[in-house]
């Protein structure tokens, strides 16, 4: 029997754990954070830090809370195979999965606005350029952020001055 699942995440679950394994770390239950599983093992570069350093400490990379909601999604498929034709049984026994699904949605949607807003100030602060035109560009390319960095480099030179390497980034 084919039965629907309630969930269908855009990547396989072997994906999502090659992910996680690559660049975080499992994190142990913090009861003000309860609904977060994994924490990057680099952590994020201030404000006061240079653009490109930021950038190739893949501090605008895309946020790992949505690849956490997608194994949620893997996990209460699975409880939905298990359980079979009891809806309320169902409903009962995943919902603290599924408002861990929820807030980590909901911590991506936050998480996402405040990296591309951080990310279109630090390039317009760096570069000679306009927020009009890095919009324009960045509708335009098809690459990522660390080579859109240096198309953007070259395009427009830099304004800032170059800093100490930092130990740990790649």
């Amino acid at each position: 029997m084919i039965q629907s699942l309630p969930y269908s995440p855009s990547q396989t679950e072997k994906e999502l754990n090659r992910f996680f394994k690559k660049d975080y770390y499992k994190k142990p239950y913090d009861r003000f954070m309860w609904w977060r599983s994994y924490t990057p093992i680099r952590k994020p570069l201030t404000n006061r830090h240079p653009l490109r350093d930021r950038v190739l400490n893949g501090d605008f990379e895309v946020a790992p809370y949505l690849y956490e909601a997608q194994l949620v999604e893997y996990r209460l498929n699975k409880r939905y195979e298990e359980i079979g034709n009891d809806p309320g049984r169902y409903m009962e026994e995943t919902a603290v999965d599924k408002a861990r699904r929820k807030r980590l949605l909901e911590d991506y949607e936050k998480e996402e606005n405040r990296r591309l807003t951080d990310l279109r100030v630090a390039f317009v602060k760096e570069f000679r350029m306009t927020k009009e035109q890095y919009d324009i560009e960045v509708l335009r390319t098809k690459k990522t952020v660390i080579d859109f960095y240096f198309h953007m480099e070259e395009r427009y030179g830099a304004r800032v001055r170059r800093s100490k390497p930092v130990p740990g980034i790649r």
